[in-house]
């Protein structure tokens, strides 16, 4: 066992590489979300100005005032948490994205789990190689699935082989090539071999499922964003914000007007 070990050293590291480099990536887009959000922020202030002998303030003025963020877009909303869940409820409202964190938590979650699963069997599979070719004498990676299925199932190409004979399926005989025999040392050997196919075959199973569960996180999360976003608009559509200075001779100082529309 000590030399399947060593056999296996190399490519397992190359997958833990592999996570880690995932992990990361993933980690850094999350530290970068804000910024890119920021990114939807209109110019400095939406201006109004009823009199024609009215004076529009300056850009330079304009950054004295609180910057009023644009009308979220649902559908790009969708199209974020599309992207990447809870992004697109960043997009829409900023201040309370919650329930963004949870899909983004969750999506992570998922990623994970599916790096895990992927890994793992590809390591198995190695696993079976080597375990075969240690105790059994042969090397699955050269032969048809069928040998393979013949390997777990008999001790040995000759008692295989007969016993399909014996139960008349003629289809189902194996070629007696060098490359296709094989003889477990021991009972316990080929039962081990057995242990890691299932393993194997139970890992591989699931990552569907955590494809699945990945693909309805975005799903929901981007119906969400597209609700969250169009009720944010419906909001701001019915608010008007206008800032101007006071007509000549009328004083000095500012004149801001908050409008709300019901």
């Amino acid at each position: 066992m000590q030399g399947l070990k060593i056999s296996l050293n190399d490519n397992k590291f190359r997958k833990i590489r592999f996570a880690a480099a995932g992990l990361i990536f993933l980690f850094g887009l999350l530290l970068i979300l804000p910024a890119a959000s920021q990114a939807q922020f209109t110019e400095a202030m939406l201006f109004n100005t009823p009199h024609a002998n009215q004076q529009i303030l300056t850009e330079s003025d304009a950054r004295l005032f609180p910057v009023v963020k644009a009308q979220p877009n649902p559908g790009r909303a969708m199209l974020r948490s599309f992207v990447l869940p809870g992004w697109g409820q960043y997009y829409a409202d900023s201040s309370d994205w919650r329930r963004g964190q949870y899909h983004l938590g969750a999506d992570l979650l998922l990623i994970g789990s599916l790096m895990y699963l992927s890994s793992n069997a590809s390591i198995l599979q190695n696993n079976i190689y080597a375990h075969a070719r240690s105790y059994a004498g042969i090397d699955l990676r050269s032969v048809p699935r069928n040998v393979e299925l013949a390997v777990a199932s008999s001790n040995s190409l000759a008692s295989y082989n007969e016993a399909q004979l014996r139960s008349r399926n003629w289809d189902r005989l194996i070629d007696d090539v060098p490359a296709n025999r094989w003889q477990w040392q021991t009972e316990e050997s080929r039962g081990e071999f057995l242990r890691l196919r299932d393993r194997k075959d139970r890992a591989e199973r699931q990552i569907p499922a955590v494809v699945t569960l990945m693909v309805v996180n975005r799903v929901v999360s981007g119906v969400h964003a597209f609700i969250t976003a169009r009720n944010q608009s419906s909001i701001m559509g019915n608010m008007e914000i206008g800032i101007s200075l006071p007509e000549s001779g009328n004083g000095s100082g500012y004149e801001a007007r908050l409008l709300l529309r019901f």
